[in-house]
């Protein structure tokens, strides 16, 4: 009776204890965390020790470490843009995606409108000059925030 008591014990106590990992983002810098789960580019995960859950975007983290396998997972590849020719590189992100991204800058563009151009190559054209200018700065995310009286506001992100 007492080891069927005491292995009951062992196995409700086993869920209680979160698996440790360690998140390595683009930019070098390591955290040690619980790793909840990966959902929608977005993974939630709480501090070492702690019960509060924090959420970061796929996008910012290189690798997730398994501290108790020693296996080490990829989850997203550095993206570096360094001149204006790398715009195709520039990504347009979700606002919900732009968690743990360190500096981003607001930029602007204005729709050109081109004779005989249909409101859909307009909306497309435009889009490409924000990611021409994203990758001219440096920058390879983009999230467009709003339009009004034919000016995109954006804002570009970088690790």
């Amino acid at each position: 009776m007492r080891i069927i008591t005491t292995v009951l014990g062992l196995m409700m106590s086993i869920g209680l204890f979160a698996q440790t990992h360690q998140i390595e983002k683009h930019n070098g810098q390591k955290l040690d965390v619980n790793f909840i789960k990966h959902e929608n580019g977005v993974l939630h995960y709480s501090p070492a020790g702690s019960q509060q859950e924090f959420k970061i975007s796929k996008h910012t983290v290189a690798f997730l470490h398994h501290k108790a396998t020693a296996r080490t997972e990829a989850i997203s590849s550095k993206i570096s843009v360094n001149s204006k020719k790398d715009f195709d590189k520039v990504t347009v992100i979700q606002d919900y995606h732009t968690i743990g991204f360190d500096s981003k800058l607001a930029i602007e563009v204005y729709e050109g409108v081109n004779k005989g151009g249909t409101s859909f190559f307009m909306n497309e054209d435009s889009i490409r000059r924000l990611k021409y200018k994203s990758a001219e700065l440096g920058y390879p995310f983009v999230t467009i925030v709003g339009k009004s009286n034919g000016k995109y506001k954006a804002v570009a992100y970088n690790y």
